[in-house]
C-alpha cells in the first residue's frame, strides 16, 4: 500500500514558499505486532515548525532538512489493526508525519473517547489539542492567571493566541489582544477581548498604550520583537511574561532580536518565562476537565482556518507563516 507525503525539498531563502516542499507517493510498510495502520483525517499546522527548518534538534522533535518528512499533530482513524487496543474505526489524536496514511505504535496515540465522537474532530486540534494544552499551561502553571489581572496576548488570533484570549476571559480576567488585519481584530472582539489591535496600524507601544493606559499584568506573548518590547514598557510591578512562541524571528537567523528595554525587569522584578509544554502532561487532566466545562457553557469555542485537500499543506503552511490565518490552520484530509 502507498501513502503520499510531503518532504522537505529545500531551505527557504528568506520567506518560506510551498515550492519548498514537494508531494510524493511511498510505501507502506507492513504492520507489525501491536501496531495499526491510522489514516489522516485532520493536520494542525504550527508555525513554531519553521523554526526547525535547518535548524538543530529541539525539545519539539528534530531539526528538518531536506527529505525530511515534518510532523505536527493530527486527528488519525483506525483503518487495520494488530493490537488488542485499537479496532478499526477508533479515533485518536497523534503527532503525525505529514502522510496520508502511516504505521503507528499504540504508545503514539492518544484516543479519543468514544463518548465525545460526536465533537467536531477540529476541536482536538485546537481548544481541546495541543494548541488549548498549550495556551492553558502557559496562563495557568507559568503566567498564574488571576481574575484580576489584565492579560495582554500577541498574535492573539492565531491558533493558540485565540485560546489563550478565550481561557483568560474564562477566568474573568480583562483581555487585550493583537493581530494582523482589521478582520482578525473584529474576530478578537468577537470572543471576548476588551480591547484589541491591528499591529500594522502603528508603533506596538502607541497601540498598546491606547488599549491599557493603565499597565498590564500578564503578557502571553507569541510574536516577541517590538511587541515584547512594548509589554515590558507597560507590565505593572511584579509583572509577568510567558514566552510561547516569536513567530516575528523565525527565519532571520543572525538577525533575530531580543528586547533592547530588558532592564526594566529588574526594578520593576518582573519575571519571564519560556516553558516546553511536553514537560507538562501532568496537568492535561486538569486541562481537559476545565475545558470541557468551558464548552459546555458557551464561554469558548473552537476558532480554525479549515482547508480542504491533503495536497495543499504546502500552500497552507507558507499562508500560516504569513499570516493569512484566524486562530489554527488545519487540513481537513478526508478531501
Amino acid at each position: 500500500m502507498d501513502a503520499l507525503e510531503v518532504q522537505l525539498a529545500s531551505y527557504p531563502h528568506g520567506v518560506m514558499e510551498s515550492g519548498n516542499f514537494r508531494i510524493k507517493s511511498v510505501p507502506l510498510p507492513d504492520l507489525g505486532d501491536g501496531q495499526v495502520m491510522v489514516r489522516l483525517r485532520r493536520l494542525g499546522l504550527n508555525a513554531g515548525l519553521a523554526n526547525r527548518i535547518g535548524g538543530p534538534d529541539t525539545a519539539y522533535g528534530p531539526g528538518i532538512h531536506p527529505g525530511d518528512v515534518p510532523a505536527s499533530d493530527g486527528v488519525v482513524e483506525v483503518v487495520e489493526s494488530r493490537n488488542e487496543g485499537f479496532k478499526p474505526g477508533d479515533m485518536a489524536v497523534r503527532k503525525s508525519p505529514w502522510r496520508s496514511m502511516d504505521v503507528a505504535d499504540e504508545g503514539e496515540l492518544r484516543r479519543i473517547p468514544a463518548p465525545e465522537s460526536d465533537v467536531p474532530l477540529e476541536n482536538y486540534l485546537t481548544v481541546l489539542g495541543h494548541t488549548g494544552f498549550t495556551a492553558y499551561t502557559g496562563l495557568m502553571r507559568f503566567g498564574g492567571v488571576r481574575s484580576q489581572d489584565t492579560v495582554y496576548v500577541s498574535a492573539a488570533a492565531g491558533g493558540v493566541g485565540s485560546c489563550a484570549v478565550q481561557f483568560a476571559k474564562a477566568v474573568g480576567a480583562a483581555v487585550i489582544g493583537s493581530a494582523g488585519s482589521s478582520e482578525k481584530v473584529t474576530l478578537l472582539k468577537s470572543l471576548g477581548a476588551d480591547a484589541a489591535f491591528n499591529h500594522h496600524d502603528g508603533a506596538a507601544l502607541d497601540l498598546l498604550l491606547e488599549a491599557a493606559p493603565e499597565g498590564i499584568d500578564l503578557f502571553y506573548d507569541n510574536v516577541g520583537g517590538e511587541q515584547l518590547e512594548a509589554a515590558l514598557e507597560l507590565l505593572r510591578f511584579g509583572g509577568r511574561v510567558v514566552v510561547c512562541g516569536a513567530v516575528s524571528q523565525y527565519g532571520q537567523g543572525n538577525k533575530q532580536r531580543g528586547p533592547a528595554n530588558y532592564t526594566r525587569m529588574i526594578y520593576r522584578q518582573l519575571i519571564m518565562r519560556g516553558f516546553d509544554v511536553t514537560a507538562n502532561e501532568d496537568l492535561r487532566e486538569q486541562f481537559q476537565n476545565d475545558v470541557a466545562s468551558w464548552l459546555r457553557v458557551g464561554k469558548i469555542h473552537s476558532v480554525h482556518t479549515l482547508i480542504s485537500g491533503f495536497e495543499q499543506i504546502p500552500q497552507a503552511f507558507a499562508m500560516l507563516l504569513a499570516g493569512g490565518n484566524s486562530g489554527r490552520t488545519i487540513l481537513d484530509c478526508d478531501n
